[in-house]
C-alpha cells in the first residue's frame, strides 16, 4: 500500500510492530490506538447525569435523554459512560445502494456479521458530521429519522431495530440530548505539522 513508500512511517511501524511488512491491520490498530486518546468527558450531560446539576442540560434535553433510553431505544447500543456496548450490528446502512456493504463479515466470514458495523459512541457526535460509516448523513436528524423508519430491511437486520414511531418534536428532543454530549478533553489534541516521510 501507499505508506509503505514512506520510510518514516516503516521506520514508527517497525518499532510499534516489529516487522518491515505494513498490512491494513496495522494501520487499523495504530489508528485505533490514537482513536482511544480521544477522551472526552465533563459535558453537560456528565454534569446532570452524574453530577446532579439540574440546571446543565436544558428542559429539551431531558426529554431527549428519557427518549433515549426508553422509546427511541438508543441505549440497546449505546450504553455505558462511553455510550457504546463495542459490538457489531446490522442496523441497514450498505443495503439500500448498488453495492452491497459487507460490513464485519469482510473480516469474519461469519454470515451473522453481513452488514454489520461497530456502535461508535456518541459523544462529541454533534461535532462529528457525515454520519454512518459510509458518511450518507449530514445530520443528527436524518441518523434518528433512519432509525425512526427501522433502518433498511434486510435478512441480516439486528432485531433490536425496529420503526420506533417518533415524533418531530421527539427527534428535535434526542437531538438536543445528543448535543449535551459535547465535552471536554478532546480539544487539547494538537493536529501534527508534520509527517514522517
Amino acid at each position: 500500500a501507499k505508506i509503505n513508500q514512506y520510510q518514516g512511517y516503516k521506520k514508527l511501524f517497525r518499532q510499534v510492530f516489529g516487522t518491515d511488512i505494513l498490512t491494513k491491520e496495522h494501520v487499523g490498530k495504530a489508528i485505533a490506538s490514537f482513536q482511544r486518546t480521544l477522551i472526552s468527558g465533563n459535558s453537560p450531560f456528565d454534569r446532570f447525569d452524574y453530577g446532579g446539576d439540574q440546571t446543565a442540560i436544558s428542559e429539551s434535553a431531558k426529554r431527549g435523554k428519557k427518549l433515549f433510553f426508553d422509546k427511541a431505544r438508543c441505549n440497546l447500543c449505546h450504553m455505558g459512560t462511553n455510550f457504546s456496548d463495542e459490538k457489531f450490528h446490522n442496523i441497514g446502512i450498505g443495503w439500500d445502494g448498488n453495492a452491497l456493504d459487507l460490513g464485519r463479515y469482510n473480516v469474519t466470514k461469519n454470515v451473522k456479521d453481513i452488514g454489520a458495523f461497530k456502535t461508535p459512541t456518541v459523544r462529541e457526535i454533534s461535532r462529528t458530521a457525515p454520519y454512518m460509516h459510509d458518511g450518507r448523513f449530514a445530520t443528527l436528524e436524518q441518523v434518528i429519522e433512519h432509525y425512526n423508519k427501522g433502518g433498511v430491511k434486510n435478512p441480516f437486520l439486528d432485531n433490536q431495530v425496529i420503526p420506533l414511531n417518533l415524533t418531530q418534536s421527539e427527534i428535535k428532543d434526542l437531538v438536543e440530548m445528543l448535543r449535551s454530549l459535547e465535552g471536554e478533553g478532546w480539544q487539547n489534541i494538537k493536529i501534527p505539522t508534520d509527517f514522517p516521510q
